[in-house]
């Protein structure tokens, strides 16, 4: 809905065909030249004759409206508590390149699926701090813990298998989640971990990371994504090109069960979409928050708008009255 911060100052509108009239209603000088009512009958001004002044008196209309302090009335929503910090470590090894999940008709990796439901995770929960840790041979911070659910979006989109390495080093992702978590302000803080559970790499024992999350009062969630079995793969062959390959791609439940619960978090399996969403409504009912909405009144200026547009109008009036043809009085 449009307001106005000063609807007096539209009174001016009113000055506009007065003034028009009043230049219709003045006399013109008188001229001693031939009868050329023929001519003028014959020569009658098209229409584009009129655009100069139509554009001069939209341009005036335009400050006018302008004056009158024009607003789109709107509604923000912003978020009070303390809320809580998460981490989201995801796995980025071979293993979740397996294409064992399918949505809908389609079969997807277990990366993709993974991908879905983190963010999915992240919007239910406005005004939380989230971040996000990606592992492989190695592990890196993607994001801090931040509200921007965009942000994170994008961060996950641009998240591929083997970005990190082929091999899986959970203990130093958790170790470095929980590192950013370390003083956060949040009600709760807990870290979020989705892959098959096999560390192969790194520095740090899982075990040893989940001491440290614990003693610093971090709650791990751990999802073990993917089937039991070997797993199909999409392979580039040197010679026969792209093909599917079955592997073994087993979860070790045994570790991810032992991570969760030295911290007393919980551990789900995720063998399916289905699965997967029900392990992340999991972890993020064991994540308390007390953000609540906070609705305020938040107005978009449009005075910028209509003094650009009144700019562009005089201008091309400016710009057509300085090319026309000479007329006669």
């Amino acid at each position: 809905m449009i307001g106005l911060a000063h609807p007096q100052a539209l009174w001016g509108l009113l000055a506009l065909p007065l003034a028009l009239l009043a230049r219709r209603l003045r006399p013109a000088p008188a001229l001693p030249v031939a009868d050329i009512g023929p001519w003028r009958a014959g020569a009658r001004p098209a229409m584009r004759s009129h655009v100069p002044m139509a554009c001069r008196l939209l341009g005036l209309a335009a400050l006018v409206f302008a004056l009158a302090g024009p607003r789109l009335a709107g509604e923000a929503v912003s978020y009070r508590g303390r809320g809580a910090d998460i981490m989201l470590a995801i796995d980025l090894s071979e293993s979740m390149g397996a294409l064992d999940m399918a949505l809908g008709d389609r079969t997807v990796s277990r990366l993709e699926a993974v991908v879905g439901q983190a963010e999915r995770f992240a919007r239910a929960r406005p005004g939380d701090r989230v971040g996000l840790v990606a592992f492989g041979s190695r592990a890196y911070v993607v994001m801090p813990p931040s509200a921007d659910r965009e942000a994170l979006a994008r961060a996950l989109t641009r998240l591929a298998v083997g970005a990190a390495g082929r091999r899986t080093a959970m203990g130093d992702a958790v170790a470095l989640a929980v590192k950013r978590l370390d003083g956060a302000p949040g009600l709760a803080r807990a870290v979020v971990v989705f892959g098959d559970g096999r560390s192969k790499a790194g520095e740090l024992r899982p075990e040893t990371a989940a001491l440290a999350a614990a003693d610093r009062g971090v709650v791990v969630h751990a999802v073990g994504v993917g089937g039991d079995g070997p797993a199909p793969f999409l392979v580039n062959h040197p010679l026969l090109g792209q093909e599917i390959v079955r592997e073994d791609a087993t979860v070790d439940t045994a570790s991810l069960t032992a991570l969760a619960r030295a911290t007393g978090g919980v551990f789900a399996r995720a063998d399916d979409p289905a699965a997967l969403s029900r392990a992340i409504d999991t972890a993020s009912a064991r994540t308390p928050s007390d953000m609540v909405p906070v609705s305020r009144a938040e107005d978009t200026p449009l005075a910028p708008l209509a003094v650009a547009l009144a700019v562009c109008l005089l201008v091309a009036w400016a710009g057509l009255s300085a090319t026309r043809l000479p007329r006669l009085p």
